[in-house]
């Protein structure tokens, strides 16, 4: 499964987090553009959440760590006017998606995809709880592992899987996390 991460799902921390070591175990795989991280930098930085510093150095971990999943501009930037929506960062996203052939875009904002329109390009407009609880369902050991795999790397603070699921829940993929509560 190839996946585009839009920018708005990759906070907070737990949820990009998560998504990342799901693509390092090889249970889907994101993809992403310059657009994308550029769009993450700018936006953390705005909020306040990372300095300018921090957040540089977060992509450039994401493009040094994931370049194989990169979508360059070349390979989509033709595709950009004729993607459906107003908005000049989701029509770029959109065409990223399409272009690397990613199965599903991941998004909170889901208005700003037109569902049909995407469909159409082949591509699954989902929220990051709805898809993080499908992929469960379809692969519930390699989710679970990958989970207590991060949990078990977090050092400061240390992190018990629970206390990661109840991140997760409060960075709002909370069906996901009911899921993992019961498991």
């Amino acid at each position: 499964m190839r996946v585009f991460v839009d920018t708005n799902v990759l906070f907070p921390f737990s949820v990009m987090d998560l998504m990342l070591a799901l693509t390092e175990d090889s249970v889907h795989s994101i993809v992403w553009s310059d657009c994308l991280l550029d769009e993450w930098e700018r936006v953390i930085v705005r909020e306040g959440r990372r300095s300018p510093e921090s957040a540089a150095a977060v992509t450039r971990a994401v493009r040094d760590y994931f370049g194989d999943c990169e979508v360059a501009q070349s390979d989509y930037g033709h595709l950009v006017d004729g993607m459906p929506g107003n908005d000049p960062d989701d029509r770029h996203h959109a065409a990223a998606a399409v272009a690397a052939g990613a199965d599903a875009l991941i998004t909170w904002n889901l208005a700003d995809f037109p569902a049909e329109a995407m469909a159409r390009l082949g591509v699954r407009v989902v929220d990051p709880d709805t898809y993080l609880c499908d992929l469960f369902g379809e692969v519930p050991r390699e989710v679970a592992d990958t989970l207590a795999r991060v949990a078990a790397g977090k050092r400061n603070p240390p992190t018990t899987r629970d206390e990661l699921v109840a991140r997760l829940g409060k960075a709002g993929v909370t069906r996901f996390a009911e899921r993992l509560t019961r498991e």
